[in-house]
């Protein structure tokens, strides 16, 4: 086994990324490839800033308009499914999640054999789809308040969508809108065969090694959330290897087998990749939500403290890592002022030396994509 050492693997990682460093404006081809590049990407309702995924695409495409996630879903070639998490997925891997769809239609994460035990609701809404393009959770008395306080309808509505009999249509902000999944999904996905259980955990392999550039081999099935972790994709894994499509790295400092594109080894094992630019990554970037694989490679401690009482957090309420070329160099609680068209960094923290440079650019890169006038560090950061 090759080695890599660590300061090349962080390079190849972020170099693999694309952040954009120019500013400019998405093209909807150019968002629907970095999903396909991605594979998943998570989506997340928080706005302070604005939403996790829209930060994520928009770091590596430029800015995007304010109906991308709508238009996206509406053109058919992305859709919604639980990956690593709720994710945008490219519609040309739909056949392989028929198979979670089905499982998910008999016990859902959530809510358990909630489809058998509200044969009658579940009848109701299917009965209403076909008879409207779309509807959602307003067509049955609303949602409720908040995931834990859904309505009965509400939950058969998801239900239904993760056992694949509805599919979402569009958005309304973030309200669902859902619709029979043959009038969301183009014709030739849904005639595609289903794919053996054995190229789906091929796919999930490749697709994360390739998104992530480099790939912890312990850690790979967090990418999609794979039942079983390891043991599951080590027959998949073995396969890609032997095939010549992935080879294994040994990393120097760690210890440890790491995953590459077999064509990117060499490029990988020298170096080669110069990341340059400062950016604010969302906390829930592909990049970084592995916290072992962000605390590995980048010697950053990832916390989420979204959902801490006020006074028990250390950062802040929606930090964002600050990367510095390839090191992530420090987090910053950040907030969108959209009255005053000002980003706002609320608070700094450094990982070692500061880096105001960095922090004056990502903030005005950021301000940029989000349509923001100015960008302004609170006094007394």
């Amino acid at each position: 086994m090759r080695e890599i050492a660590l300061a090349a693997a962080r390079r190849h990682a972020v170099g693999t990324q694309r952040l954009a460093s120019r500013r400019r404006r998405a093209a909807r081809n150019e968002i629907v490839a970095c999903i396909e590049r991605l594979g998943c990407v998570q989506i997340d309702s928080i706005s302070v800033v604005d939403r996790s995924q829209r930060l994520v695409l928009a770091s590596r495409c430029g800015k995007l308009a304010p109906d991308t996630h709508d238009a996206l879903l509406r053109s058919g070639r992305v859709f919604e499914y639980w990956a690593h998490e709720a994710c945008l997925l490219p519609a040309v891997d739909e056949p392989h999640f028929r198979r979670d769809k089905r499982e998910g239609g008999r016990f859902h994460r959530w809510f358990g054999p909630i489809l058998s035990e509200n044969k009658e609701l579940a009848a109701e809404v299917i009965a209403v789809a076909r008879e409207r393009d779309e509807i959602s959770a307003r067509d049955f008395g609303g949602a409720g308040q908040g995931y834990w306080e859904w309505t009965p309808a509400k939950r058969v509505l998801e239900a239904l969508w993760t056992a694949g009999e509805l599919a979402i249509a569009g958005r309304v902000g973030m309200e669902r809108r859902y619709a029979l999944p043959e009038r969301v999904l183009p014709e030739e996905i849904l005639a595609a065969p289903e794919p053996s259980l054995e190229a789906t955990r091929r796919m999930q392999v490749e697709r994360a090694v390739r998104a992530r550039g480099i790939a912890s081999e312990a850690r790979l099935s967090d990418y999609y959330r794979v039942k079983g972790k390891r043991r599951t994709l080590a027959p998949a894994i073995e396969q890609l290897v032997d095939l010549g499509v992935l080879e294994r790295l040994r990393m120097s400092e760690l210890g440890d087998s790491w995953l590459v594109p077999a064509e990117d080894a060499e490029r990988a094992i020298a170096g080669d990749e110069k990341p340059t630019g400062a950016f604010l990554l969302s906390p829930f970037d592909n990049l970084i939500w592995d916290r072992f694989e962000a605390e590995h490679l980048f010697g950053f401690e990832h916390r989420l403290e979204i959902y801490k009482p006020a006074p028990t957090r250390i950062y802040g309420y929606y930090v964002l890592p600050l990367l510095d070329g390839a090191e992530i160099v420090g987090r910053i609680d950040v907030k969108a002022d959209r009255k005053a068209g000002t980003l706002r960094a609320l608070a700094v923290h450094w990982q070692k030396r500061p880096r105001p440079r960095a922090l004056r650019e990502a903030l005005a890169r950021l301000a940029h994509v989000l349509g923001l006038e100015r960008s302004e560090i609170e006094s007394g950061v």
